[in-house]
């Protein structure tokens, strides 16, 4: 039978969802030999962003080859060509058949820097093999309750991070990345923080977000609540307090209590703890400043709503309970815990801003 062009893309469809797998591999391997710092140096040498390097120039610049140069060439630029196609690097062949490579809006956010933030870790983590072997029983997961970290690792995710340090180094390295990188846009964008004088972010991990806010906002003293092992070795910025405590039993009062990426570790019972607990320990007039992914009423095929579909997967694997959610739901357990409304205020890496208000 003569296939048809909707059968062909049907069945390309199939294949490239069954390896997308190997993009985040590729990238991994990109980061790993610092191809992005490579290609950053070239530019900061020729003071230009436009300049690139075919992969035999990049090739004689990485550190640790053992293969040949021209083996080395070869297998880097399968790697690159890849990266290229999916937009994450650019790539061009002017007259000759040697492809030249370069950095682009998006890689940039992936070099590695003293200077500026970067995701190089958040692509580390998700590449760990300890996360990767999760993500292997999200069948069993569905099929008998619980979650998928578990059945692999023995332990739910964050009891797990307490016993194996260098995994929870990679999980912090990551989410410091993230933080401060949406921080940035956070602070040019939301312009809910400038009456306020006190500041609690629940599970701050390092204090990063704080940091950002009281550098901005140095009037604003920041209260960065922790588990024990998290503030034990938290670095000390000015205007933040690390506080060890525990979000189920009690928040420190303040102004306003700021949560980036709480609320989607736990189901709505466990959410209804934290959420009441942040109501009473908020003035009148007091708000909870909330930033997660909010799921769609509706299934749609944005970026934006792939990446929360991608994430709700992750909290099925990794959280037991754990679960992105739509707007109504966030509305549904902020109404159960006291609160008089909740407001969308702005939106962008994917994520939204909202206020829940007393």
């Amino acid at each position: 039978m003569e296939a048809t062009e909707a059968d062909s893309q049907a069945f390309v469809k199939i294949l490239e969802a069954s390896m997308v797998s190997f993009l985040p591999m590729a990238i991994n391997a990109a980061v790993r030999l610092g191809i992005l710092e490579i290609l950053q140096a070239a530019e900061q040498v020729a003071e230009d962003e436009e300049t690139t390097l075919s992969a035999m120039e990049i090739t004689a610049r990485l550190q640790g080859r053992t293969a040949s140069l021209e083996e080395t060439e070869t297998s880097l630029n399968r790697i690159l060509r890849a990266l290229a196609s999916h937009g994450l690097l650019t790539a061009t062949s002017t007259g000759s058949s040697v492809t030249r490579y370069g950095l682009n809006l998006s890689s940039r956010f992936l070099v590695q820097s003293d200077i500026l933030p970067s995701l190089s870790h958040f692509i580390r983590y998700m590449q760990d093999p300890v996360t990767l072997l999760a993500c292997s029983k999200l069948d069993q997961a569905v099929l008998h309750g619980g979650n998928a970290f578990a059945m692999v690792h023995g332990s739910a995710f964050f009891p797990f991070t307490q016993q194996n340090k260098t995994y929870a180094q990679t999980f912090n390295n990551a989410m410091s990345g993230h933080s401060q990188l949406f921080m940035i846009k956070f602070l040019d964008t939301y312009g809910g923080l400038q009456t306020l004088h006190s500041l609690v972010d629940v599970g701050g991990g390092n204090g990063d977000c704080l940091r950002s806010i009281t550098t901005r906002y140095p009037h604003i003293r920041g209260i960065n609540l922790e588990l024990p092992h998290v503030v034990e070795k938290a670095p000390s910025y000015p205007g933040v307090e690390h506080v060890a405590g525990d979000m189920f039993v009690d928040i420190p009062k303040a102004d306003a209590i700021f949560m980036k990426w709480i609320i989607h570790d736990w189901d709505d019972e466990s959410c209804l703890k934290i959420l009441k607990n942040c109501h009473r320990s908020l003035p009148p007039h007091g708000k909870v400043i909330l930033v997660e992914f909010i799921l769609p009423d509706i299934v749609q095929e944005s970026s934006d709503d792939r990446l929360a579909y991608y994430l709700d997967i992750n909290m099925l694997g990794f959280a037991p309970g754990g679960m992105e959610r739509t707007k109504g739901q966030f509305e549904t357990l902020s109404l159960a815990s006291g609160f008089s409304k909740l407001d969308i205020i702005c939106k962008f890496y994917g994520m939204s801003v909202m206020e829940i208000l007393k």
